[in-house]
C-alpha cells in the first residue's frame, strides 16, 4: 500500500502529503525527545524530516511506512549533525547570518 514511500528526488517535508507526515509524527517526536535527552535541544521534527527525505532516503528510500519508522528510530546524532555540517559548508550564509549559535557555546 505504501511502497516506495519517498520516490521523488529532492523531496522535502513541505512536499510530503499530510498523511505521510501523520504516519511518521510519533517516531519523529520520539527521536527529537531522545536527542534532547542527550543534550541536543535545538533539533526539531522539521529539520529531522528534511534530513531524512533530502539526504538519508534520497537514493535508498525505505520500501514501507514500517521501514521508515524503524529507520527514524535508528538515527544517531552523528548522522544528523554530519548532514547539518554539510549543509553549513555548502550554504552561502556567512557566520554572522546564522540565527541560533547559542547551542555551540
Amino acid at each position: 500500500m505504501h511502497r516506495l514511500f519517498f520516490r521523488k528526488k529532492g523531496k522535502t517535508i513541505e512536499k510530503l502529503s499530510w498523511h505521510q507526515k501523520l504516519l511518521l509524527k510519533k517516531e519523529l517526536k520520539i527521536k527529537c525527545h531522545s536527542f534532547r535527552q542527550l543534550g541536543y535541544s535545538s533539533v526539531n521534527e522539521t529539520e529531522l524530516m528534511n534530513y531524512l527525505v533530502s539526504y538519508r532516503w534520497k537514493k535508498n528510500a525505505p520500501s514501507s511506512v514500517k521501514a521508515c519508522r524503524e529507520d527514524i528510530l535508528h538515527i544517531e546524532p552523528n548522522d544528523f549533525f554530519d548532514y547539518q555540517q554539510l549543509i553549513a559548508q555548502t550554504s552561502n550564509l556567512k557566520i554572522s547570518d546564522w540565527q541560533d549559535l547559542k547551542d555551540l557555546f
